[in-house]
């Protein structure tokens, strides 16, 4: 046909290879990137809290496990009532709490 749509070239080039021509497409697609990148990052912190979560959750004693809700969870009752916690274990403990912190 001899009417080619001239207006979808530039466009066309730009979508073919992934690059973008234009610097504010570049930048917003950057920022885009970086903040899937942030939130991937929040999510493997938010999976570790869970796994330290669930390992003092399994070495709590039985009579610390009633107090999980009262206390707010394993780890800040396992920290409050270290003294119910077994003298080998403790320092297993101090470090997967600490690590809970620092993440």
């Amino acid at each position: 046909f001899w009417l080619k749509p001239f207006w979808l070239k530039p466009f066309a080039s730009a979508l073919g290879n992934g690059s973008f021509n234009c610097p504010a497409h570049a930048r917003t697609y950057r920022a885009a990137t970086m903040m899937s990148m942030e939130a991937a990052r929040e999510a493997a912190k938010e999976k570790a809290k869970e796994q330290i979560e669930a390992q003092l959750g399994e070495q709590a004693p039985g009579s610390l496990k009633m107090l999980f809700p009262c206390c707010g969870g394993p780890v800040k009752t396992m920290e409050t009532c270290m003294c119910a916690v077994p003298a080998d274990q403790q320092d297993q403990v101090k470090n997967a709490i600490e690590k809970y912190k620092n993440t």
